[in-house]
């Protein structure tokens, strides 16, 4: 199963399992700040995807 923002869950669960058993503390800050800014850059992405298809759709609107 693939998650809304292209990540299975092996690889979750590879994470999870690297950052328990393979990780001191410093380790672990790292992979969890490096996720949320993949996360909030491929939110972002989306988020800018979804306006300009609404841009799109209001300007067919206008024209047609």
């Amino acid at each position: 199963m693939t998650h809304a923002f292209g990540k299975s869950n092996e690889y979750y669960q590879q994470t999870i399992a690297h950052v328990l058993t393979e990780c001191n503390s410093i380790c672990q800050k790292k992979v969890f700040e490096q996720e949320v800014h993949q996360a909030f850059f491929v939110l972002m992405d989306a988020i800018l995807n979804q306006l300009r298809f609404e841009l799109s759709q209001k300007e067919k609107e206008i024209y047609d």
